[in-house]
């Protein structure tokens, strides 16, 4: 375990020196998501990791970003509580830096919020060698700009992610999952009626005719608003985390995996969603999986707020926004952090 920064520094020093630019990773168990040049030299974050603080009462911890998610989920659990957003594990090998660099966010995402969202503070490397911190370690921190949060979804572009403070929630006391055979227009009326008069659903996904739903909370309230689901099957609650993980038989072939963000509640004003075919559907219908057999992306006819390669793309044609562009030239003006990723 390395609890100084100064190693990370050093390399980053030392890279602008000579001018060479790094592949940021900490275990590299989202390697298939890096669409710059994989023969950069590696600067792992993987050995600079633990926590640094914990207050539970205050629902907010800090860690430094090599720190397994496995072991912030075990760490957290004892005292009830959870990292919400809930990004994938990958076999216990992601951690913190790389869920915050990837902004990638679990089924629960439109219940619990983001990964951005969750925090509060960070301490990173810019492309000047310098070691800089933005944002706090409490939930009230309204100082200056919130630029901690530009971190989240970034994909190391603009720095080298040393600790981050985040947001916790209370974990839910209880847990109950169904599944139940319907077609993609039935799906998408039910869950609509279910998210307005019902508070304890926190999960959903539609793939191969059948829709999933989680619901969590106190015991009184998921039981009264599983009534309605008697006559259906109650599946595993590990189900979820299979999803979360991509370990789901939907993921399992080589196909392009595109993943495409709809604006709320367009999938369920959609006057034909069966025209989609492999596709799983998440977040309430904002999210879809969607496989193709080539490189092309995927042709919907309902308008998408964006469509993005996964997975066994291999070509990438889109580019940076000029927003985007700016921010990379004010914190990386070498451009040496993940040359050639797009955000």
């Amino acid at each position: 375990m390395v609890n100084d920064s100064s190693p990370l520094q050093d390399a980053v020093n030392t890279a602008l020196e000579q001018k060479q630019p790094l592949r940021i990773a900490g275990e590299g168990s989202k390697s298939f998501l890096y669409s710059g040049d994989k023969t950069v030299p590696l600067l792992a974050t993987s050995d600079h990791k633990g926590v640094i603080e914990y207050r539970p009462e205050e629902l907010v911890i800090s860690v430094r970003a090599g720190t397994k998610l496995s072991e912030l989920r075990d760490i957290t659990a004892e005292h009830g509580q959870m990292w919400a957003c809930d990004p994938p594990l990958f076999d216990g090998r992601g951690t913190v830096g790389g869920a915050i660099a990837s902004g990638w966010c679990g089924p629960g995402r439109p219940w619990y919020g983001t990964v951005r969202d969750s925090l509060l503070g960070v301490e990173m490397v810019n492309g000047y060698g310098e070691i800089l911190k933005f944002g706090g370690k409490v939930i009230k921190n309204v100082a200056g700009f919130d630029v901690a949060r530009l971190l989240g979804g970034s994909q190391g572009t603009l720095g080298v992610l040393l600790s981050a403070s985040l947001k916790l929630l209370p974990a839910p006391e209880y847990t109950r999952s169904i599944a139940t055979s319907l077609n993609s227009q039935e799906c998408t009326s039910l869950i609509s009626q279910y998210t307005r008069k019902t508070s304890t659903l926190s999960g959903t996904c539609y793939f191969d005719g059948k829709l999933y739903l989680r619901f969590t909370g106190v015991a009184a309230a998921v039981d009264q608003d599983m009534k309605a689901f008697e006559s259906n099957d109650e599946i595993d609650p590990q189900f979820w985390h299979k999803l979360r993980d991509h370990t789901l038989p939907f993921f399992a072939d080589d196909k392009a995996l595109w993943r495409v963000s709809l604006s709320r509640n367009s999938l369920a004003h959609s006057e034909n969603t069966d025209e989609l075919e492999e596709v799983l559907v998440e977040w309430n219908g904002s999210l879809l999986w969607c496989k193709t057999q080539n490189s092309m992306p995927p042709t919907i006819s309902i308008k998408p707020h964006a469509i993005r390669s996964f997975r066994n793309i291999k070509h990438e044609t889109s580019q940076s926004s000029k927003y985007a562009h700016r921010l990379k030239h004010a914190f990386d003006p070498q451009e040496i952090f993940n040359p050639g990723v797009v955000l």
